[in-house]
């Protein structure tokens, strides 16, 4: 489980305006919110440096590479 949406919705950001940031589609961010699919190291490193946070806040279990179909 992640806390990817927590903390986009603590940090005041919109989707839309990190997915620009990213150089992504909005469904993007939607999807690694519901983990239908997982950013990569670099978009992870990229989110958390849009966001003040780091990795840990974003996924406090760790980043499991298995995702869902």
């Amino acid at each position: 489980m992640n806390n990817i949406k927590k903390v986009i919705w603590n940090s005041g950001l919109r989707k839309g305006y990190i997915a620009e940031k990213m150089k992504v589609q909005p469904s993007h961010i939607s999807m690694w919110i519901s983990e239908i699919r997982l950013p990569s190291k670099a978009r992870i490193r990229m989110l958390c440096k849009i966001l003040g946070c780091k990795v840990k806040d974003l996924y406090p279990e760790g980043v499991s590479r298995e995702q869902k179909s």
